[in-house]
């Protein structure tokens, strides 16, 4: 996630080290979040039990040969120096083999007390024999981060392992205690072990909810592309290919039917893409419209007002034209051979307005049959469909007609 620059307004890539820290490329972000998390906080574990159990170290180490303690502060310290570090890595696959060698380098370093001990026993028996006893379930947290059953025979080991040492280096034996402390041991560590897998499993179910959200908002707007492809295709058919169609005569085809049968294959066939321009200028608004008016008939009178310089999206000049058209063919079908028609255009810097007004027959619009495209689709759906888009059309029985539309930069 790129950083901004308040002072500039421009943004800036973190840094290497920052994107492998705090980031992450894998398929289950959260889950490799939450793991990173954990094995910092159990390495500084690590690194910080040695410290805080100086006074644990020094009553013990009449216990053992003088090469113990500083290898036992070793095997303890290494891991978690080596697992902060880790987590600077990307992904996480480097966690499973590092656990292991952590739960590996605890019961080392317990059994080699077992090599390590002269035999005697401390003069007050409430006392620490083997310091390393005090984080003997550390090593299976780090392992319930990636391995979860391993994790809880790995504590089961690394507990009785540790109190049985502590058991010899109190009492020169193993007492009937020793169960006790074990299974104390056990329940002890294990509600932590718990809360690192609900942990773990919250983050992958995240994970799991954000891939499922994806795919069906994928699937949605698949079938939203779908819904809007095949509505285009009616309206296509609708106001070229039947429009063509409806045109022939007997005899030689007019030219331009030709033409018009021609640019509705071409339409049909064309997949709008990336390098399609997203706008046009206003000169070229006025071109397609006078243009496709001329194409149904020339003559139709098309007046232009407010022809103020300004940009508009394809998508408004595709709807719009293709609208007006759909009410110049329905001007020359059902209007009558005598009927006059003008298109009077307004341009704003906003917005685009356009009347189309004939003084034909006319009709009653509420009876109009439900499945008649020309327009519910091409006209009224087309600009339903358009943002900021409208359209009214309006007309009585030998009154005339009037299909206004509008669109305004949403």
């Amino acid at each position: 996630m790129p950083t901004t620059d308040l002072a500039s307004g421009e943004s800036r890539p973190r840094p290497a080290w920052v994107r492998r820290a705090f980031e992450s490329d894998s398929v289950e972000p959260d889950l490799d979040r939450v793991r990173r998390v954990g094995a910092r906080f159990l390495g500084l574990g690590f690194i910080g039990y040695p410290v805080v159990s100086v006074a644990s170290i020094l009553a013990s180490a009449p216990l053992t040969d003088a090469w113990w303690p500083p290898l036992s502060i070793l095997l303890s310290v290494g891991p978690g120096i080596v697992l902060i570090a880790a987590t600077f890595r990307s992904g996480t696959a480097w966690l499973t083999p590092l656990a292991l060698m952590t739960w590996i380098g605890y019961v080392l370093g317990v059994g080699l007390w077992f090599v390590a001990w002269n035999g005697t026993t401390l003069t007050n028996p409430d006392d620490t024999a083997q310091w390393m006893v005090a984080f003997s379930g550390m090593p299976s947290m780090v392992l319930m981060l990636v391995r979860p059953r391993l994790a809880v025979m790995g504590l089961v080991v690394s507990s009785t392992v540790a109190h049985l040492s502590q058991q010899l280096g109190r009492f020169g034996e193993v007492t009937s205690d020793a169960p006790v402390e074990i299974v104390w041991s056990l329940m002890f560590t294990g509600v932590f072990l718990a809360v690192v897998l609900v942990a773990t499993r919250t983050g992958r179910e995240l994970d799991e909810t954000r891939e499922e959200t994806y795919r069906t908002a994928a699937s949605v707007a698949a079938a939203s592309a779908r819904e809007v492809e095949k509505e285009r295709f009616d309206a296509i058919v609708h106001d070229r290919v039947i429009a063509s169609l409806l045109a022939v005569r007997a005899g030689r085809p007019d030219d331009r039917l030709a033409a018009q049968a021609a640019s509705a294959l071409e339409e049909l066939a064309r997949v709008p893409g990336p390098d399609d321009p997203d706008t046009v200028t206003h000169i070229e608004v006025i071109r397609r419209i006078r243009s496709a008016a001329a194409d149904v008939s020339e003559r139709f009178d098309v007046e232009v007002a407010g022809t103020e310089s300004a940009s508009y999206p394809v998508e408004m000049l595709d709807a719009v034209v293709e609208a007006m058209s759909e009410a110049l063919r329905n001007v020359v079908r059902h209007a009558g051979d005598e009927a006059e028609c003008a298109v009077i255009v307004q341009f704003a810097a906003d917005s685009l307005s356009m009347a189309v007004v004939d003084n034909g027959i006319g009709f009653d619009p509420e009876a109009v049959a439900a499945g008649r495209l020309g327009i519910a689709v091409s006209i009224r759906g087309r600009l339903a469909r358009l943002p900021g888009g409208h359209a009214r059309v309006q007309s009585r029985v030998g009154r005339g007609t009037t299909v206004q539309i509008l669109w305004e930069r949403p």
